[in-house]
């Protein structure tokens, strides 16, 4: 199995266990909106029996690979079936499509794993790809995939409960924001530096001062930035308002270090629930 994003390849380690070997297509540590396929990417994807990706507008370089596919190699869209949230940016006029595109802005937000119940969806359509693709095994990826979901629910009801006995339902980001599906799953409020999820484009200075402004109103103590980001415009914001500055993580990738010590999709979606009930407390 080749997976594009860490989400899946997690997913499907998770589901297909010794039966399976997966591979993640883009190096740790590597930013997703901007990579490009390289040969052996392609080759790797054409060599296995299945290619797992996030959906068109996650990954807009999937095209390019599934395109450049001539085996037997099954294509599996993991966000089928899956409601996705439109993207602020979808209604922006003409004038706006060149900066959009540099941006890396979508139609829909396509950042669905980080609402658990969403994970779930996906478990479940690499489950069926898998049983249709090695049907003597159907009944242990079954099993794995049951196990796996009673762990995704309780981390679903973790994040539910932390969030009913906090004090306080107000966050702030200053990195770039790939949280939509996290926020509207437990109906949190926010405010962001950045409108998407492109770092290639610098926040406005009235933005960056609207989220000051909105921290010290709502006396708010944590600012959060991406994984994976420099985290800067998070520092000019925590030297202004004394904040305390916490990753939270949107795992689209994972760096090296992480990956080496066995990091998942749980324990960085639990990590970001510390975080979150220091944001919250």
């Amino acid at each position: 199995i080749v997976a594009t994003l860490f989400p899946q390849y997690d997913f499907a380690k998770q589901i297909g266990g010794n039966k399976v070997d997966v591979t993640l297509l883009l190096t740790p540590g590597t930013e997703t909106h901007t990579y490009e396929p390289t040969p052996q990417d392609i080759i790797n994807v054409n060599n296995s029996d299945l290619f797992i990706y996030t959906g068109a507008y996650m990954e807009p370089w999937s095209d390019k690979i599934a395109s450049s596919i001539d085996s037997d190699t099954v294509i599996l869209d993991s966000s089928k079936n899956i409601n996705l949230i439109p993207s602020e940016h979808s209604e922006e006029d003409e004038d706006h499509e060149e900066h959009e595109s540099e941006s890396h802005h979508h139609e829909y937000d396509p950042h669905i794993w980080l609402n658990p119940q969403n994970a779930i969806g996906m478990v479940n359509n690499i489950t069926n790809e898998l049983c249709n693709i090695d049907p003597e095994n159907t009944s242990y990826y079954k099993e794995n995939a049951k196990n796996y979901i009673v762990q995704l629910n309780l981390l679903d009801t973790d994040i539910e409960n932390t969030i009913k006995k906090s004090s306080k339902k107000n966050i702030s980001f200053g990195g770039t924001f790939a949280y939509m599906y996290f926020i509207k799953r437990y109906n949190l409020e926010y405010i962001s530096a950045y409108e998407s999820c492109g770092e290639d484009t610098e926040p406005s200075a009235s933005n960056v001062k609207k989220v000051i402004d909105y921290m010290k109103q709502n006396d708010i103590h944590v600012i959060f930035y991406q994984e994976l980001s420099s985290g800067k415009i998070a520092d000019a914001i925590a030297a202004e308002t004394g904040a305390t500055k916490l990753v939270f993580h949107t795992i689209h990738n994972a760096s090296q270090k992480e990956i080496n010590n066995g990091e998942t999709y749980i324990s960085l979606m639990r990590k970001n629930l510390e975080n979150l009930e220091k944001a919250l407390n």
